[in-house]
């Protein structure tokens, strides 16, 4: 079995917990990972949630990859996996949103779950205020305002790579905090699903 001499080394410093050569496979498959997606889900948005999805599972399994012998091959094949998997997420989703929205309408909070989720707010904005000034920026456009990776590139006149590496670090930045926060709001944080996007790490 032929095994590329770059990419065992490279697998084996993430494993370690190597965070350079971490962003070094980001760059190198990033892209691939996107077409990939692309192919299936046939949505730029959808892709890069995707990409964003894989890496981090990559990054918090990485002691994982001492076991693994083909780095392409287990990249790709958890990348396959993942978007079968959302692909049937979405379509129960679809399934059960009328009843979702059913339930939604007649239901009242409790006083003390709109005091978690008001508190769970603050967490958040304080993990966002402790940004580097450009990963905020960027955080903030495209997960605030709504904004594509494309638009927020070209707004900054910055690369889209450039701005998906940001907003990958200010990712990885925040849910570290608020899994580092104590007690039930940080809990609460996690499960009421503010941090969507990271939802995967969590399954």
């Amino acid at each position: 079995m032929h095994v590329n001499p770059c990419n065992d080394t490279l697998r084996q410093q993430i494993a370690a917990g190597d965070e350079t050569a971490f962003r070094q496979l980001f760059e190198q498959y990033s892209d691939r990972v996107f077409g990939v997606a692309y192919t299936y889900t046939k949505s730029s948005e959808m892709s890069e949630e995707v990409v964003q999805d894989i890496f981090l599972k990559i990054w918090t399994k990485r002691e994982s990859l001492h076991t693994v012998t083909r780095l392409h091959d287990y990249i790709f094949i958890m990348t396959r996996n993942h978007i079968l998997n959302l692909l049937r997420g979405i379509a129960r989703e679809k399934a059960c949103m009328k009843r979702h929205q059913e339930l939604s309408d007649s239901f009242t909070p409790a006083p003390e779950t709109a005091y978690m989720q008001k508190e769970s707010q603050l967490v958040l904005e304080e993990a966002v205020l402790r940004l580097p000034p450009r990963q905020r920026m960027i955080y903030q456009l495209n997960q605030r305002h709504g904004l594509k990776l494309n638009e927020v590139a070209d707004q900054l006149k910055l690369s889209r790579n450039t701005v998906r590496n940001h907003l990958f670090r200010a990712m990885l930045f925040i849910r570290d905090y608020v899994r580092k926060h104590d007690g039930e709001i940080g809990f609460f944080l996690l499960c009421a699903g503010t941090l969507d996007f990271f939802r995967c790490l969590y399954i």
